[in-house]
């Protein structure tokens, strides 16, 4: 048994008072209850409900127009597993999806072993870094559409004054780039995120264990693989399984960049979701999507959480 399923088992079994728990620690419990108990129930109503409803829909054919429901079966999950759409929209979300995170991993650890210096005005720098994380999508995205703009756009302009282009390019107008420009916008956004959560780890590696290393005469590079890097790993993953669900998931700076255009090429797996239930008129195909959207993070958080049990038994 992993060292995350004891814990997870030993956190249950305390859950509950004892049959001698004093009549305080009874007390306690039922306000604990008490306390939790609205936020039980809008996890049920905005969350679970919604998510029963939607792989109730998929099973059904339904009109856009009377929302009347026939039943189909897997009937659209067998259309939109045929639908090239499908698997291109799939490639694209993995894309999306492992270059953002892998990039924020990378450029995150590395700007919060930075902060972590002893550096002049360290405090005004943590707090410039988090600044793209407070920008709403919407407001990034027509930043960024206003910068490539190929007429007004600011990128054009520096391109043709250093001699690299010869005219203005429409980068949103070409798949390859309009998706390469919205990865590089994800980047520029979410990476505070992962500052922020290995930063806050970096408070809490004990001290000693640098000072007993270094009196051995450790290097900086094996200070960094055996103690550093050990003690981030448990966030590093508890961070990526976040970063990876909400970018799956990410729907409004995807679509405000392009609308999942040109040809599709900005088209994940969320973007395909909204274009079946309203420009397609398939909401049950687009019902299938979310189940099948939802089935492949579950696997995916499998991993992480395997993942997290060994981290956590080598830190131990």
């Amino acid at each position: 048994m992993s060292l995350l399923s004891q814990r997870l088992r030993t956190f249950a079994s305390g859950l509950a008072p004892g049959r001698n728990a004093s009549p305080l620690v009874r007390q306690d419990f039922r306000l604990a209850i008490v306390m939790i108990t609205p936020a039980i129930l809008l996890v049920i109503i905005f969350a679970i409900l919604p998510m029963l409803q939607g792989l109730y829909a998929s099973f059904f054919q339904i009109e856009s127009a009377t929302l009347e429901m026939t039943f189909n079966g897997l009937g659209n999950y067998i259309w939109l597993l045929s639908k090239p759409l499908f698997w291109q929209s799939l490639l694209r979300s993995l894309i999306w999806v492992t270059s953002t995170t892998v990039m924020q991993f990378l450029l995150g650890v590395g700007i919060s072993l930075l902060l972590h210096q002893e550096l002049k005005a360290r405090n005004i720098a943590r707090g410039m870094v988090l600044f793209p994380y407070l920008i709403p999508a919407i407001v990034i995205s027509l930043t960024w559409r206003f910068i490539l703009d190929p007429t007004m756009g600011v990128f054009n302009r520096m391109l043709m004054d250093f001699g690299i282009i010869e005219r203005p390019i429409a980068f949103l107008t070409r798949p390859n780039t309009a998706l390469l420009f919205v990865i590089v916008a994800g980047i520029w956004k979410y990476t505070p995120f992962v500052v922020l959560m290995t930063l806050a780890r970096l408070q809490v590696i004990p001290v000693e264990l640098e000072e007993a290393a270094r009196l051995d005469g450790a290097s900086s590079w094996q200070l960094f693989r055996h103690i550093t890097l050990p003690w981030l790993m448990p966030v590093i993953v508890v961070t990526l399984l976040l970063r990876t669900i909400w970018t799956f998931r990410q729907f409004d700076i995807v679509y405000l960049f392009a609308f999942g255009g040109p040809l599709f090429g900005t088209t994940t797996l969320p973007v395909l979701v909204r274009y079946l239930a309203f420009d397609a008129e398939k909401i049950g195909a687009a019902a299938a999507t979310a189940t099948l959207m939802l089935l492949m993070l579950l696997v995916m958080s499998w991993g992480y959480f395997r993942w997290y049990g060994i981290a956590e038994e080598k830190l131990d």
